[in-house]
């Protein structure tokens, strides 16, 4: 959980961040709508400067304070996007760059770079996922039935270098080639209460370092112009991924991940968007215990509002998402969102879909960038036994 000293501190950082970057006055967007940056400029009584070449290649930023799935104490963590176009806005998509750093000031801390990057008109598409951590969290065990009394500790250090490249084929139509690389090692557990856990029983990837290396094969459709806060359109992402010992994996294992996503916009007064998800992640061979698919451990650390990190795990996943937002002032600085979604793990060791854990919520928009149409987001989501509260910059998908 933040602290609310490191909430003010965050918040304080990014008015003097807005401050001192220039992007704000790069282009021009409906004068109607109003960001955080213009009231800051406003309270403070500042004159922004206008760029008269209105440069759609410069850089946006937004940054707030963010939380951790987690739920740990002491935590400081911060979002940090940039966005920015490398071609011409009107036939190229919004590039995005996420930074989300963040310590427990007690030997905890984390460092990952999400990025997702459109070459000009669209002919390419390149995404990215760099981390290095060390970490401890609960573990509940394998399957949607997983009980919250039967509870361990993990606790690993972890590195992660996952890159895809896709190129267009015809209309949104892309297909492409990756590498995925994780290492796990000073893997340790520790049991509260229980006796024998799942993760002693499982064969793959329970000692004290895994590695996991191997290629993937991607097909991807993708309509949105902006991947931050969708206005409409469609996503979807199919990925196989192939594991070897001959490419520096401990084991052989194969995964499918197919993420499918609609936004249909609501004929209102206001902007409204019904975003909607569904998401169909398997496995199958020596899959190592870190891999399997879990609660917030999807591509992008955005599955399962209303449980914690890794609450749920299995060897393979089922969920679902609809999510309403919807503006509550004229000029779009405030907006809500109300959701609801649903996993279900496969069971060990009939392998089977059988249980559902649902969760609901709703969360706060605050405009922060209009240009680059990046809301603060505050989510408050009730699962099974479980609250969580979620703060960070952009849509959950």
């Amino acid at each position: 959980m933040i602290r609310l000293s490191f909430v003010q501190t965050g918040l304080l950082l990014s008015v003097c961040l807005l401050i001192l970057n220039p992007s704000h006055a790069q282009d021009q967007p409906d004068t109607t709508q109003k960001d955080l940056i213009d009231y800051t400029f406003q309270i403070l009584k500042l004159k922004a400067a206008r760029d008269p070449d209105q440069s759609s290649r410069k850089v946006r930023f937004s940054f707030a304070p963010a939380s951790s799935p987690a739920q740990q104490r002491v935590t400081l963590i911060s979002a940090i996007n940039l966005a920015f176009y490398r071609g011409d806005p009107a036939i190229t998509n919004l590039s995005t760059v996420y930074f989300y750093p963040y310590t427990n000031f007690a030997g905890r801390y984390s460092f990952s770079v999400l990025s997702n990057i459109w070459s000009a008109e669209n002919r390419f598409n390149l995404t990215s996922d760099f981390k290095i951590s060390h970490n401890t969290y609960n573990d509940y065990g394998l399957g949607s039935s997983s009980s919250i009394d039967s509870v361990s500790v993990l606790e690993y250090n972890h590195t992660r270098l996952h890159l895809q490249v896709s190129r267009l084929v015809f209309g949104y139509f892309y297909a492409g080639i990756g590498y995925y690389y994780d290492q796990y090692f000073n893997v340790s557990q520790t049991s509260l209460d229980v006796l024998t856990t799942d993760f002693e029983d499982y064969p793959y990837g329970t000692t004290s370092t895994t590695a996991t290396s191997g290629l993937t094969v991607n097909l991807l459709r993708n309509s949105r112009k902006n991947s931050i806060n969708p206005d409409g359109g469609f996503y979807t992402s199919i990925s196989y991924r192939m594991f070897f010992p001959w490419l520096g994996s401990t084991y052989t294992w194969n995964a499918l991940y197919a993420d499918v996503r609609k936004y249909f916009r609501v004929p209102t007064k206001k902007r409204s968007i019904l975003a909607t998800r569904a998401l169909y992640w398997d496995t199958w061979g020596e899959v190592p215990y870190l891999d399997m698919p879990a609660t917030f451990t999807d591509v992008e650390s955005r599955v399962g509002r209303g449980y914690r990190y890794a609450r749920f795990r299995g060897r393979g996943m089922l969920y679902g998402e609809a999510e309403y937002r919807f503006t509550l002032s004229r000029n779009q600085f405030w907006g809500g969102v109300v959701f609801v979604n649903a996993q279900s793990l496969r069971e060990t060791p009939s392998g089977k879909f059988t249980y559902v854990n649902p969760a609901a919520g709703f969360g706060l928009r605050v405009k922060f960038n209009k240009r680059s149409e990046a809301n603060l987001t505050f989510d408050f989501a009730f699962g099974k036994d479980s609250f969580n509260y979620y703060i960070n910059i952009g849509e959950f998908f």
